[in-house]
């Protein structure tokens, strides 16, 4: 399961971008992906996620955001 940090987020829209790390793609997360008791993500949490694609490209899915 990939990891990384989540680089932005807007809760008003619920999309937002996790970052991988150097050398991979940014991955574009939504809110409906986020699983747990807390559905929310912020700037700077670091989750594991699935990675799927379709038409718009690289998504996060069954997002876990990892505890601090």
């Amino acid at each position: 399961m990939p990891s990384g940090v989540v680089k932005w987020f807007d809760s008003d829209q619920g999309v937002g971008m996790i970052c991988q790390g150097r050398d991979q793609p940014e991955v574009l997360a939504e809110l409906s992906a986020v699983r747990g008791p807390a559905r929310r993500l912020v700037q700077g949490d670091r989750v594991l996620f699935d990675i799927t694609f379709d038409a718009a490209g690289r998504r996060a899915d069954n997002i876990h955001r990892l505890p601090d």
